[in-house]
């Protein structure tokens, strides 16, 4: 069975999930902040997508974003996966390097209370991997503090420092591969301070999202962003209690910031990718029936293509590749 093709919409909510083939490339020190942070905006210089919340996490990470042109939406993706691997490389001397799955995980958030619930996920899953107690002890780079403190607006914007440093110009790991404290904040400030290293503004948008639901109103938005607070701190308080009566200690700030880059972890099994998160049964059934309409739509056109006839495209699809020769001002390819 073929890869199931996607489909992106305006002005809609996204989780892209990013996962690591094997291995944890990423400890959340504080030269991986600062590395991510600018390859994050490196990647939206251009404002490829609205960025939203995101977590990341020592071998994948969760990005809530609203796309507004499916080749960007593509591009912001790619081209992340790209340079994060490029840096990974670089910084264990590794002469080539396969970091990611396939291809990551692209879903679309279908209603209101999906979207809430997987916002609360985001935020649990330091506390949920036994990393740290609370998210608020956690030292990966996150938009928690962003979501609970930003104005309670959709068009309320947090900005981020970045610095991009190009990967030529990263100095490699110690050898081992991890970094004391003291090494962690020698690194971050040459590579700071590294001729050619530029500076960004990263912005992220912590509650635009509710707008792709028809939440505007002021008072709405700070009952929603309340009710995923309470949550967060309640399933933590919950896991406190479960994880201090089974003496199932955390790994703590101070441990994950020393574990070294690429520390060898075998993950868990692959489960079925999805495409579509909705917890409706009555509403579910037809945005997987929707996409499953264009993805048909879609195959005839690419039929139509290669016979030379008449086609155009569904908007939200991606054109395949196909040499120069085939397309003719007789036929053009169209749909965007």
């Amino acid at each position: 069975m073929g890869r199931t093709i996607r489909v992106v919409r305006k002005n809609t909510l996204y989780e892209i999930v990013p996962r690591a083939r094997e291995g944890l490339p990423l400890p959340p020190t504080e030269t991986t902040n600062q590395l991510l942070t600018g390859i994050l905006s490196r990647v939206q210089r251009d404002d490829k997508v609205t960025l939203c919340n995101f977590v990341d996490m020592n071998n994948h990470t969760h990005q809530h974003v609203i796309p507004d042109d499916p080749h960007k939406h593509t591009k912001f993706y790619m081209e992340y996966q790209k340079k994060v691997t490029d840096t990974v490389r670089k910084l264990t001397r590794l002469p080539r390097l396969n970091l990611w799955e396939d291809r990551p995980s692209v879903i679309r958030v279908v209603q209101l209370e999906d979207a809430i619930k997987r916002l609360i996920y985001l935020f649990l899953n330091p506390t949920r991997a036994g990393l740290v107690m609370t998210i608020d002890e956690y030292p990966g780079l996150t938009t928690w503090e962003a979501f609970k403190t930003c104005e309670p607006s959709v068009d309320a914007k947090v900005t981020l420092r970045a610095y991009w440093t190009p990967v030529s110009l990263l100095e490699p790991l110690p050898e081992g591969n991890r970094l004391s404290p003291a090494n962690d904040r020698a690194l971050a400030k040459r590579a700071r301070e590294t001729e050619g290293t530029q500076e960004y503004e990263l912005v992220v948008k912590p509650l635009a999202w509710l707008q792709t639901f028809g939440v505007t109103d002021p008072l709405q938005i700070e009952a929603i962003r309340q009710r995923i607070i309470r949550a967060v701190y309640a399933e933590e308080a919950a896991m406190r209690k479960a994880r201090i009566e089974e003496g199932r200690p955390v790994l703590g700030p101070e441990r994950l910031k020393q574990q070294a880059y690429l520390r060898p972890h075998t993950p868990k099994k692959k489960s079925r990718r999805i495409f579509v998160i909705c917890g409706d049964d009555n509403v579910r059934p037809q945005a997987i029936a929707s996409h499953m309409q264009i993805a048909q739509k879609h195959r005839e056109c690419y039929r139509l293509l290669k016979a030379g006839m008449p086609h155009e495209w569904p908007p939200g699809t991606f054109i395949p590749w196909v040499p120069p020769k085939i397309c003719s001002p007789a036929y053009p390819i169209s749909g965007y």
